[in-house]
């Protein structure tokens, strides 16, 4: 999803540095505000190495067309484990559909429509923006949703007709007729995005091209995000 660092550890030593983390301060295993994101560490992304694919093969799939066992078996879905330590997560970014699942703790999820921009610091873990930035956007009215229920129809039907593959042909061939252009986000969002606590044993559906970011509530946080073509 979005990293500014990598680094190949043992799980072990992930979790000791994780839950020691800010130990000096009075706040053991725990990601402050204002740290920044290259000083942060965070399991989750690149789980793909034999030992993990087959540890991920006891996760049961969730339900939808494109996570049967022909699927996996095809590579056409990609499981990712993950677990964070409280105020951990990811900062604001997007990309294909697919769902994540809580299996221990707790997880909260911000996500805005293709159509609307986040406007936050790329430096900072997702936790300067959930308290920094949140607390001064407008709560919704009865009208904005009235608009905001409109302008998602209306992208969803430019969406749906304008695939991904056509969207980058036409931007590199530069054909006047539908592309990426005629579907472009409105501009920075002022308004407080959808959001959801996921506890262990409940799932999200994250649709494609939604913007969104999470930030783990428990001492640690332990999830699986299923990767997906579901567009339904």
């Amino acid at each position: 999803s979005l990293s500014t660092h990598r680094r190949i550890i043992n799980l072990s030593q992930y979790l000791s540095e994780m839950l020691d983390a800010n130990k000096d301060i009075d706040r053991p295993g725990e990601t402050l505000p204002d740290e920044f994101g290259n000083e942060t560490w965070y399991l989750f992304g690149e789980t793909f190495t034999k030992e993990w694919a087959e540890f991920l093969q006891h996760y049961n799939l969730p339900t939808c067309q494109s996570c049967t066992p022909l699927h996996r078996q095809q590579s056409m879905i990609a499981l990712s484990f993950g677990i964070g330590n409280i105020g951990s997560g990811v900062q604001w970014h997007l990309h294909g559909p697919g769902f994540s699942e809580t299996i221990h703790g707790r997880k909260h999820w911000v996500l805005y429509p293709p159509q609307s921009i986040p406007v936050y610091k790329m430096e900072y873990a997702s936790r300067h923006w959930m308290e920094n930035v949140y607390p001064n956007l407008e709560d919704w009215n009865d009208q904005d949703v009235k608009m905001e229920l409109k302008h998602d129809e209306e992208f969803l039907k430019m969406w749906k007709r304008v695939s991904a593959k056509q969207r980058h042909f036409d931007g590199m061939m530069g054909n006047e007729n539908e592309s990426i252009d005629e579907i472009e986000e409105q501009g920075p969002s002022n308004k407080k995005p959808w959001e959801c606590t996921i506890n262990a044993g409940e799932m999200i559906y994250f649709p494609d091209g939604w913007h969104h970011a999470t930030i783990n509530l428990e001492r640690y946080t332990v999830f699986v995000s299923s990767f997906t073509t579901e567009h339904n």
